[in-house]
């Protein structure tokens, strides 16, 4: 094997990229400035009424508010009464559901990691036998 150079300016090169390379890990990420996309801050009241229409009419949710003694009526009269702010809050928030929750985003991350680790363990040379 080569030896490597172990003189005044390698050791001083290496303390100043040292020293750069904490420098510029120690900024915090969120005080960096980045361009972003703006939003339109238009929507429609009725696309949003018919979103949340459309889930009110699911079985399991027609069915959650039947048990806690809310009739169609009642619903559709409650949802008339919100103004256009808190119903597109409400129609974005139902975006982000998941009906079932997220059980198969889990169990998919659990069979990566376990996949990740046996290629892991091939490649230090253990044997995987899998019977």
């Amino acid at each position: 094997m080569r030896k490597m150079k172990t003189g005044f300016a390698f050791k001083s090169i290496t303390l100043y990229l040292a020293f750069i390379s904490f420098l510029i890990a120690s900024i915090p990420q969120n005080s960096w400035a980045y361009f972003i996309e703006s939003q339109p801050l238009s929507y429609s009241r009725e696309a949003d009424i018919n979103k949340i229409q459309r889930v009110l009419e699911s079985k399991m949710v027609s069915q959650r508010l039947s048990e806690l003694g809310l009739s169609v009526g009642d619903i559709n009269s409650r949802v008339n009464e919100l103004n256009d702010a808190d119903i597109h809050q409400f129609a974005s928030q139902l975006d982000s559901l998941m009906p079932g929750g997220d059980a198969a985003i889990t169990i998919m991350a659990l069979l990566v990691i376990a996949i990740l680790v046996l290629v892991i363990l091939q490649l230090a040379g253990y044997k995987v036998i899998i019977k």
